[in-house]
């Protein structure tokens, strides 16, 4: 059941863009000032439902538990421009942590997702030495949502947004793409 102050939907707005480098690489190559990018771009929406309300993970061994953990469905509607033009959509479920207080009234949650993107044509960009770029593929999703006591029911969303061929089970190795965007996320409660 859920709590009334949880909420069951929110929509976010999204920007990304390109960058080169494979979903392991983006952290050191952040870090290293060696990340590069594409001139392609997206802009997007989702919409996201509460499937898991509140749930806690115990820590084996002990009385403490991860509070607040929930799962989501989303989709999403995404419009590539730049090097390479196509709509695009996802379908995920979303694992989001509890609240992590961090200070001066702002938290954050972390979340990962994992489902598919389909594109409306195949994308320009995912292939290259020999590879077929492909419509349908793996799709994961990283985020920290980031708020603020002050500013109930939004959020600045950083993002990776992440398709991929899976090794090969989806599409040949060396398909799909990484963006890096931000979003603004609302509740819609």
């Amino acid at each position: 059941m859920l709590l009334p102050e949880e909420r069951t939907w929110h929509l976010t707005l999204y920007g990304s863009r390109w960058v080169n480098a494979d979903l392991l690489e983006i952290p050191e190559r952040t870090l290293t000032g060696r990340l590069t990018a594409e001139d392609a771009y997206f802009v997007g929406a989702s919409l996201s439902r509460v499937v898991v309300p509140s749930f806690s993970i115990p820590l084996p061994g002990t009385d403490l538990a991860f509070q607040g953990n929930r799962v989501e469905l989303e989709g999403q509607v995404l419009r590539h421009f730049g090097n390479q033009s196509h709509w695009e959509g996802t379908l995920a479920l979303m694992f989001r942590t509890g609240q992590i207080p961090l200070f001066g009234g702002l938290s954050v949650n972390l979340a990962f997702g994992e489902g598919l993107s389909l594109s409306s044509e195949r994308p320009r960009l995912e292939g290259g030495d020999g590879v077929e770029p492909a419509r349908l593929l793996n799709y994961l999703a990283f985020e920290a949502e980031f708020s603020h006591s002050s500013l109930p029911g939004v959020y600045f969303v950083p993002r990776i947004h992440h398709r991929s061929g899976v090794f090969g089970l989806f599409a040949e190795k060396g398909s799909g793409s990484n963006f890096i965007g931000a979003g603004i996320r609302v509740d819609l409660r």
